[in-house]
């Protein structure tokens, strides 16, 4: 059941009074509906959960994000297991050095993600969180998990 977003339920009671019993998985929410109407009543369901889905997924992802500045801030920021958005020089040598001194005991060290294409204002006197060479562009950070 895994995976299903609907669940419909057909029963001797259901056939006699001609509708069916409808599940959502998101929600738990049991509804009857006169099998006429089912798919067009299927059709707006699956509409309805892929909307619900993506607002949560969305709002999830947008609270993991944490935007930082200093190596401090993004030390900790990966100790909560946040994916952080911080100003970088665009340096492989520094995504190394990123890389090694933020491993954990048991933990992979941080590595770029990626860049998004809508950057947050970077000033002129904007520094790489890490090296403290001037930033070149804002970047995801994570570890992988």
């Amino acid at each position: 059941m895994k995976g299903v977003p609907l669940r419909i339920e057909l029963g001797s009671k259901d056939l006699e009074k001609n509708q069916v019993r409808v599940v959502r998985r998101d929600t738990g929410v049991k509804m009857d509906v006169i099998r006429v109407d089912l798919v067009e009543r299927v059709k707006g369901l699956m509409e309805e959960i892929q909307r619900d889905l993506y607002v949560v997924a969305k709002r999830k992802l947008e609270e993991s994000i944490q935007k930082v500045e200093t190596w401090d801030e993004f030390k900790e920021a990966l100790r909560q297991k946040k994916l952080v958005l911080a100003p970088w020089c665009d340096e492989v040598e520094v995504e190394n050095d990123v890389k090694e001194n933020s491993k954990g005991e048991n933990e992979a060290g941080a590595k770029t993600l990626c860049t998004p294409f809508e950057q947050p204002e970077l000033r002129e006197d904007t520094l790489c969180f890490a090296s403290g060479k001037p930033a070149k562009k804002w970047t995801y950070w994570g570890r992988s998990y």
